[in-house]
């Protein structure tokens, strides 16, 4: 068990942040879709059905807090899941499916 006294006040913050990042639906289903490949904000806007500004938006949020991390493939930029604590997180949701 980890005890409060051991977290500092900005990783609790951070932790919040994230977790208030993942209860957004449209950055959830985002998160599922790049639990197991790579996609780009083209493919993203196709599968879930929502503008590019909103998907880039999105995405770019959780770039900054370290959820995804990208690769440039020509002009394509590929956005993965790279978050092992947030990849955690998916699995227990997952389970609840």
């Amino acid at each position: 068990m980890v005890l409060l006294s051991e977290i500092s006040k900005s990783e609790l913050t951070r932790k919040a942040e994230i977790l208030k990042v993942l209860g957004h639906p449209e950055r959830l289903a985002i998160l599922f879709l790049l639990y197991n490949e790579e996609l780009c904000v083209k493919e993203l806007m196709k599968e879930l059905q929502i503008s590019q500004p909103k998907v880039s938006q999105h995405v770019g949020l959780m770039k900054e807090l370290g959820i995804l991390s990208f690769r440039k493939e020509g002009t394509k930029v590929l956005y993965k899941l790279d978050n092992l604590e947030v990849r955690e997180i998916i699995d227990t949701l997952l389970k609840f499916l």
